[in-house]
């Protein structure tokens, strides 16, 4: 009887591992695909109205010398 369950569990195991792995991959197979949805959009990026501005640009940058 031992030789029996150390034999037969682990093939029923298996068929039935196999059975429903089959199953699923073929479940997923005909599943109908993702619809391409198309569209277009335009957008316009614009600062608000009461922004003010944060940089500014009093000075000039020193010039580099020829010596670095």
């Amino acid at each position: 009887m031992r030789a029996l369950r150390e034999n037969v569990v682990p093939v029923a195991f298996l068929a039935l591992w196999m059975a429903a792995s089959a199953y699923t991959i073929d479940a997923l197979g005909r599943m109908p695909g993702p619809r391409v949805v198309q569209a277009t959009m335009d957008l316009t990026v614009t600062a608000p109205a009461r922004a003010a501005a944060r940089a500014s640009c009093a000075h000039t940058p020193a010039q580099p010398t020829a010596g670095t």
